[in-house]
């Protein structure tokens, strides 16, 4: 009896703390670091059912304890059906559901950066740009006013890198670089996401910068201002943005491009 109301305590517990943890990532703000603006519903939803669960869970153990002093006195009568109940309130699967209110709890919410770059890539000649309804509404957008996966979304419907020849940009992202970048050069990036982190993906500028780029922090945000110049980088031609004023920013509230 006593093993019993403690796994109920225990799925109550993990329940409430899972609907409070939530509602943290709804009410901070943390939520867009994991899906797209246009499903923030879900965290409220999941609010909604984590709270009815905790209920249901509390309820049940309450009801669990008077049955149990009510048939206090027939418990050993009836072993098989205490055994069957026993199965079905294992602490196996409290642990498992735990296990991501622990993962949340214990590594801070952030958003991909560099080190998720490495892990999954990322093309210096835009050819994994995916393109859209909203690619052509990107090309509409005036050529200061655009941010990376507008720019992203011209060169990869251009034949002709050289028509972005001297145009100038102003473009927020983090620095990234890998092997291919040189002290001069280094990558204003973005991730692009769809529907959620599951399917984000990297996209970013080369930028030539007009001191030691070196010094730049990897996965510092920071903006850059210059023209665009077709210039051969990783054997390929693409328009690399000559920087003109890279400046140090904040990073957005939200770090993620919605296609």
């Amino acid at each position: 009896m006593k093993k019993l109301l403690t796994i109920h305590n225990a799925k109550f517990m993990v329940i409430t703390g899972l609907g409070l943890y939530f509602a943290y990532i709804y009410v901070s703000g943390t939520w867009a670091y994991y899906i797209d603006p246009r499903f923030q519903w879900l965290s409220v939803v999941a609010v909604l059912i984590f709270g009815f669960l905790a209920v249901s869970y509390f309820g049940s153990a309450e009801h669990e304890h008077d049955h149990h002093d009510h048939d206090h006195d027939h418990e050993h009568s009836h072993d098989h059906g205490h055994d069957h109940e026993h199965n079905h309130n294992s602490v196996w699967p409290v642990l498992v559901v735990a296990i991501p209110l622990a993962i949340g709890v214990l590594m801070p919410a952030k958003p991909l950066g560099a080190n998720a770059i490495d892990a999954r890539g990322i093309d210096t000649d835009f050819s994994s740009v995916s393109l859209s309804n909203s690619s052509s509404k990107s090309l509409t957008i005036v050529p200061s006013e655009r941010n990376v996966l507008d720019w992203a979304r011209a060169f990869a419907t251009s034949t002709n890198p050289a028509e972005f020849n001297d145009q100038e940009a102003s473009v927020i992202g983090f620095v990234y670089r890998d092997g291919r970048f040189d002290d001069g050069h280094f990558m204003v990036a973005r991730f692009t996401i769809t529907c959620c982190v599951a399917d984000a993906l990297a996209i970013g500028v080369v930028v030539k910068s007009p001191e030691d780029a070196a010094v730049l922090a990897t996965d510092s945000w920071v903006k850059v201002q210059g023209h665009f110049q077709e210039t051969e980088f990783d054997g390929n031609l693409i328009p690399i943005l000559y920087a003109e004023k890279v400046t140090p920013v904040e990073q957005p509230d939200q770090p993620y491009l919605y296609q």
